[in-house]
């Protein structure tokens, strides 16, 4: 069971859309940053939205 939760987990952080997905959002909340203050809670939600997102698509598009 722990062999599987931390295969997927190594799968999900070697997976290189997932990379470059998280890389886009970071670059577009601190762009955003610049003009507006982001809270905390918002970007939490972005990258929650991004997490669910990824595992959603490696899970039924890969």
């Amino acid at each position: 069971m722990l062999g599987k939760i931390l295969g997927g987990i190594k799968a999900y952080l070697t997976d290189w859309k997932n990379l470059l997905t998280h890389t886009l959002v970071g670059v577009m909340i601190l762009a955003i940053a610049v003009y507006a203050p982001v809270s905390p809670y918002l970007r939490m939600g972005f990258v929650g939205c991004v997490v669910g997102f990824n595992v959603v698509r490696m899970k039924y598009l890969d």
